[in-house]
């Protein structure tokens, strides 16, 4: 028997059967926090749904509800509410062996790019120099610190919250060899670790919406022999290279060459749009 099942089950007595049929298949789980997503119909219902969640899985200590609202330049959930349990939004999330901590109500994680971050981790080469510009709280930084033979890994990080998280979760994976976290803004910190002399094998540009006003800073990181730069943003899959033609353009007028290695479609965005990321070649 199914989640929903099981759920309709529980609340036969207490929700109409236009109610009953609307009761979510699934929900994303946190550590012991459990994520739901409910119909708009619903959330008049919503206490005693998420009571009747917390009954069905013992090890859930808490739920909280997501109505999906995503705002500001740090892209945090505005509309996390606390319904049921233990209040506390404080987690460390296990996945692929790495523990992200982090504050459920003011940090974004999404389980859909699961894949991306590992996967991303396979195609660095040992020796690599690494810098992830838009670090977060280390969504890709730890597992390519974990799972390759970078060198070094340069994170960086303008959100004040996300910063202080990326450097707990650096300390909590025993990565502090490898990863080294930077707060400031990657327009003045990639500059500054180019005049350092450092040029990196691989530039990740992983945030939405698609970062064009640093492709420039990225590029600036680029080895003569040449560098993976990892861009992404969401595109109409009628038109998939429309975000790395863009790219293209501002890197042949500021005098470097760029070939397209990959493209993946990490998921659905909405109706005929697609987070999508490319694997870019510069020299």
């Amino acid at each position: 028997m199914g989640f929903k099942q099981k759920l309709q089950k529980r609340l036969q007595n207490d929700l109409t059967t236009e109610e009953l049929n609307l009761l979510p298949r699934g929900f994303q789980t946190l550590d012991k926090i459990m994520i739901l997503k409910l119909h708009p119909n619903l959330l008049e219902k919503k206490y005693i749904i998420a009571e009747s969640c917390l009954k069905e899985i013992s090890s859930i200590k808490s739920i909280y509800l997501n109505q999906g609202k995503i705002e500001g330049q740090f892209r945090e959930p505005k509309s996390i509410q606390y319904l049921v349990g233990i209040k506390n939004p404080l987690v460390e999330h296990k996945e692929h062996g790495i523990l992200y901590r982090f504050n459920i109500e003011k940090i974004m994680f999404s389980k859909g790019n699961l894949f991306e971050r590992k996967y991303l981790a396979s195609l660095v080469k040992k020796g690599e120099t690494i810098v992830d510009m838009f670090a977060g709280i280390g969504y890709f930084s730890l597992p390519i610190g974990k799972y390759s033979e970078a060198k070094i890994i340069y994170s960086i990080e303008l959100n004040i919250l996300s910063y202080n998280f990326l450097v707990q979760n650096i300390e909590i994976n025993n990565l502090k060899e490898k990863i080294i976290p930077i707060y400031g803004d990657c327009k003045e910190i990639v500059i500054k670790l180019r005049n350092q002399g450092i040029q990196a094998d691989r530039v990740i540009m992983g945030v939405f919406p698609a970062p064009k006003e640093y492709i420039k800073e990225a590029l600036s990181l680029c080895k003569e022999t040449g560098t993976y730069i990892h861009y992404e943003g969401v595109i109409d899959k009628n038109n998939d290279l429309e975000l790395y033609n863009e790219f293209s353009e501002i890197a042949e007028n500021s005098g470097y060459n760029s070939r397209l290695e990959n493209k993946r479609y990490i998921k659905s965005y909405g109706p005929g749009l697609f987070h999508i990321v490319y694997d870019i070649f510069v020299n």
